[in-house]
């Protein structure tokens, strides 16, 4: 059985904010000044030429005021099919005159988020995996990270639609205003608390601020100090296959995850971190080269944990954590969803290195 814990989450502003608008603003002023001066440029040398033919009255000026006119004008037409073919920097999203009142969220970790600073009441359709909090069983279901049914969306009539970094293809499919985030880091998930708090106007950004600082002071809260201690290196795997006996290839968290942020203030060390990759794929010969200190196995409302612990016990003693019975599983949803839970995640990590450490 394949446990599917991260297809709730695990993982740019796409409106036209007014910090947004002011830097492209910044961008294109100098541009627009340099079309200025061209074409200023280019009148007098029309003008010079016209002068010339004027006075000389020679076929040979003519046929090169002519020539200088095709090119001239094949650079105009360049320069506008430049501009108007070019990636814009300016997102095509409707603007946002009033702050929405219909919202999809398409994470888990968005949803508490939203809920976090009072935007609960506003959403509309939300992911099947989100369980937090209790009130979320009320709103509709619109699919999971890899299977969100666009129709769905459509008919919920959204003027909001927060989608992750990992799903933003689906934008160009969506006729609502898009709103994307990236919460495949901690600090990504603090960043989300502005980017999302900037469009529902000043005093939702006032809440938004106020939250974003509580969690963060409870997450530096947790830096554990380290000095003159070897962190604790650490496997977190984050989905496998399980109740077979054996290990055989797995996802495991990589530098570009929270888990990576977790175990680091916890006081370890991810022994992926090496990878840039958020969730990558990792062999069992993997696990016994790496020789972590403790494995992280996170199953989300797993029941049978002796079992999960007997799978590891295959890759014998030649793996530290394995010896010494290192192995934490995890079956709290908040293990996979970053956001205002995960201080709960970090406290239940650091008490598992202490316990290791005595």
């Amino acid at each position: 059985m394949l446990l599917h814990c991260f297809s709730n989450d695990i993982p740019f502003v796409s409106y036209k904010s007014p910090k947004f608008t002011k830097e492209f603003s910044d961008i294109m002023a100098p541009l627009c000044a340099l079309w200025r001066g061209a074409k200023k440029i280019i009148r007098n040398a029309i003008r010079g030429m016209v002068y010339y033919v004027r006075n000389a009255e020679s076929e040979f000026w003519c046929n090169t005021l002519n020539m200088c006119r095709l090119i001239i004008l094949f650079f105009i037409l360049f320069f506008i099919l430049f501009l108007g073919c070019a990636p814009s920097a300016v997102p095509p999203d409707v603007v946002l005159g009033t702050p929405p009142q219909r919202i999809i969220s398409t994470l888990p970790s968005i949803t508490e988020v939203l809920f976090d600073i009072g935007l609960g009441d506003r959403i509309v359709g939300d992911s099947p995996y989100t369980k937090h909090p209790p009130e979320t069983a009320a709103i509709a279901k619109i699919g999971g990270l890899h299977d969100i049914n666009r129709e769905k969306i459509i008919t919920l009539e959204p003027d909001l639609v927060i989608l992750s970094i990992e799903s933003e293809s689906l934008r160009q499919s969506l006729s609502a205003p898009v709103l994307i985030v990236d919460h495949r880091t901690l600090s990504g998930v603090l960043d989300s608390y502005l980017i999302i708090g900037e469009v529902f106007g000043a005093d939702t950004l006032a809440v938004a601020r106020k939250k974003r600082q509580e969690l963060l002071d409870k997450l530096n809260a947790f830096e554990v100090n380290t000095e003159g201690k070897e962190p604790i290196r650490t496997l977190i795997c984050i989905q496998r296959y399980y109740g077979t006996g054996k290990i055989q290839d797995m996802f495991v968290a990589g530098a570009a995850s929270f888990l990576t942020d977790v175990v680091a203030k916890a006081g370890g060390e991810n022994v992926m971190a090496s990878s840039q990759l958020p969730a990558p794929m990792l062999s069992a010969e993997g696990v016994i080269d790496l020789a972590p200190d403790v494995i992280i196995d996170i199953q989300i409302n797993g029941t049978d944990l002796a079992q999960r612990v007997s799978d590891w016990q295959s890759l014998g003693n030649s793996v530290p954590a394995i010896k010494h019975r290192r192995i934490l599983v995890l079956t709290d949803d908040f293990a996979s969803i970053p956001g205002p839970r995960t201080p709960l995640l970090i406290e239940k990590v650091v008490e598992y290195f202490q316990s290791v450490e005595r």
